[in-house]
């Protein structure tokens, strides 16, 4: 474990524990039992540690949803993986969560704003592509409300959890996925009425970065990893980005060495979704 990693991990419990403002960095690396400075050497503050770990948090979401909308599986399966995973992923940051929807957090920029924003579209998408695989084009019509009654099932599901009526480590995921899932079928199938058009629900979801900041992207996160093979992938990943004919078959194949270390998931998503 590296000790950027080693600091998440510490700050998720503390934070969960005492809330983000009540906990200190020298509550923090006594936790982790570093100094101060080493502290510093991965964070400039604590504003860019609770800004680390919402990324950190998102970057696990997208990999998860990621991979059960794109794996080699039956379709009748993919929904299934999809609510596992996405409860399998919340589940690891459900103190976090609490404390964040209850504290007014000065230090949330307007740049992660917009990657939440951007995500939250990038995941209705996802869901989307799902849905039809799963259920066909005859669904196409009612989507929208299906997307949004989903997600509602989700975040109520969560809400459950936030009260404490249950502890997720406790709970069985296979079997809340299987319920979503019917939950899910029942609506897809039987339902007759439509409230939302799809011109209720587009969005502007541009892709918020230029090659210039995936390149700064890039250099600001090879700079905290220790693997040869990463920095080595990256260093000519921003080479191919900077090209004036970028070579998309190489650019793919660099990040695919990138893929193990969760701290290029956003950036990785980001590159494929410039080149798609």
């Amino acid at each position: 474990m590296t000790r950027k990693q080693l600091i998440l991990d510490a700050a998720i419990t503390l934070f969960s524990e005492k809330g983000i403002e009540a906990t200190s960095v020298q509550q923090i690396t006594e936790h982790c039992g570093i100094s101060k400075g080493a502290f510093y050497l991965s964070f400039k503050s604590k504003e860019e540690l609770v800004y680390s770990i919402i990324e950190h948090f998102l970057n696990n979401i997208i990999k998860g949803v990621d991979q059960a909308v794109n794996s080699e599986i039956d379709p009748s399966q993919k929904l299934h993986l999809y609510f596992k995973q996405t409860f399998k992923i919340l589940s690891q940051y459900t103190g976090f969560a609490q404390i964040l929807m209850k504290e007014k957090i000065k230090t949330i920029s307007e740049e992660l704003i917009e990657r939440i924003q951007y995500f939250v579209n990038l995941s209705n998408e996802n869901l989307a592509k799902l849905l039809i695989e799963i259920y066909g084009e005859e669904i196409r019509e009612k989507l929208y409300d299906l997307i949004v009654v989903i997600n509602g099932m989700v975040q109520a599901y969560l809400q459950i959890v936030f009260d404490g009526k249950l502890v997720m480590n406790q709970v069985d995921f296979s079997k809340l996925a299987d319920t979503l899932v019917e939950k899910t079928t029942i609506i897809a199938t039987q339902s007759q009425l439509i409230f939302l058009q799809q011109s209720d629900f587009t969005s502007n979801n541009e892709i918020p970065l230029s090659i210039n900041q995936l390149t700064e992207e890039l250099q600001r996160l090879q700079e905290v990893t220790v693997n040869q093979l990463e920095q080595e992938s990256v260093t000519l990943l921003i080479e191919e980005l900077q090209a004036s004919n970028p070579r998309v078959a190489i650019i793919y194949g660099l990040i695919h060495n990138l893929q193990n270390n969760n701290q290029f998931n956003w950036i990785t998503l980001m590159i494929r979704k410039y080149f798609s």
